[in-house]
């Protein structure tokens, strides 16, 4: 997504999410100053980066920002009136505004949430010739920058690891490293902000979002990444950083789309008639924008809708139909032909009755 669209994506957020309501009004003073974009809490745990910035001046002018192209931010106005926050002409409810431990969180139909931010004044160049070449290792997080502007992110705990590309950007006197992307392109949005507090060469210390909280985190040098080491993720990795399987399943409730895929089913599907073999078996998975695809999951439920076993003829069929006849249909990955791909989750069920489909539920 172009940095321009991704900035009006989050202005949207503010402009759209705020409800009027009558609450006590924080003062003014603290809200003045920087804050950093942390997240954007779609669910409960589901979190997307949000690569922002928010300047609140004594002025009473405003500035909006990606942290990685000044360039696009937007200039207005802001002012605390009686009971409500005004950013523009887009009235808060301040009672849900708040904040705690230097954190401001909007709460909204998508919550932000946002930091104070301190200055550390750290070159971006000084910090890009230190960084390249690297791994570098928390407590929770590895870190390896390769010098072809892809980062591997590895979790120290699951040793999950994921592909994106890296730059060190100037932000006044600070310097922040921004990863985005994925493993085939810069494209698919961004993970966490990473402030460089300090930097030597073997320490670095970075304020950022970890999954958890917003935290200082001791980084130490581990080694020196060979220059013809491949930055590859160790799974399956969807090309958007802010996917989540419940958000973008994809639902068969048109009626060609759900016609298409039924006719394309019956066409390879042998049944297997045997009795007993009845119930739903469901499917589901995730094809990411280039066409892999990702965790396979099949359950069967017997007619009382409790955990079943099919038959391995059955479900092996139905296992190779979606991942080899529906899974590589790239139609699936447009919401509009002219759309670029995008990733998506596809659940199908199957409702059986003998080893026979008789119904395909969306």
């Amino acid at each position: 997504m172009p940095v321009n669209v991704q900035l009006i994506v989050y202005i949207i957020y503010f402009a759209l999410c705020a409800p009027w309501l009558h609450a006590q009004s924080p003062n003014r003073e603290p809200l003045i100053g920087t804050w950093i974009g942390v997240h954007a809490e779609r669910d409960v745990d589901f979190f997307c980066a949000l690569p922002t910035y928010m300047q609140l001046n004594a002025d009473s002018t405003y500035r909006l920002g990606l942290i990685n192209d000044p360039t696009t931010a937007l200039t207005s106005s802001w002012a605390v009136n009686e009971d409500r926050i005004r950013l523009d002409t887009i009235h808060y409810a301040p009672g849900r505004l708040t904040i705690q431990n230097d954190l401001l969180r909007i709460e909204a139909n998508i919550p932000l949430v946002f930091r104070r931010f301190s200055n550390f004044p750290v070159d971006s160049a000084f910090a890009y010739q230190r960084l390249i070449g690297h791994s570098w290792q928390s407590d929770n997080l590895t870190i390896s920058l390769y010098a072809n502007g892809q980062v591997g992110l590895e979790n120290t705990a699951t040793k999950k690891k994921t592909a994106h590309f890296w730059q060190v950007v100037q932000f006044g006197p600070s310097a922040f490293l921004v990863i985005r992307g994925n493993q085939h392109n810069e494209n698919g949005g961004f993970k966490p902000l990473w402030q460089i507090t300090n930097l030597s060469s073997n320490q670095m210390q970075a304020i950022g979002w970890n999954g958890c909280i917003v935290t200082t985190e001791n980084f130490r040098l581990i080694r020196d990444i060979p220059p013809r080491e491949a930055c590859r993720p160790s799974e399956f990795q969807p090309c958007d950083n802010c996917f989540s399987q419940t958000w973008y399943a994809m639902s068969l409730s048109n009626p060609s789309k759900r016609y298409d895929l039924t006719q394309l089913i019956m066409k390879y599907y042998q049944p297997i008639h045997q009795a007993g073999q009845s119930g739903l078996v469901r499917v589901r998975f995730v094809v990411n924008c280039e066409g892999e695809q990702g965790p396979f999951e099949l359950s069967g439920f017997g007619e009382d809708y409790c955990p079943k076993l099919f038959d391995s003829r059955i479900t092996n069929q139905l296992r190779d139909i979606c991942q080899n006849r529906v899974g590589t249909d790239p139609t699936l990955r447009r919401s509009q032909p002219t759309d670029p791909s995008h990733d998506v989750s596809i659940v199908v069920t199957f409702r059986l009755n003998d080893g026979r489909i008789t119904d395909i539920l969306p």
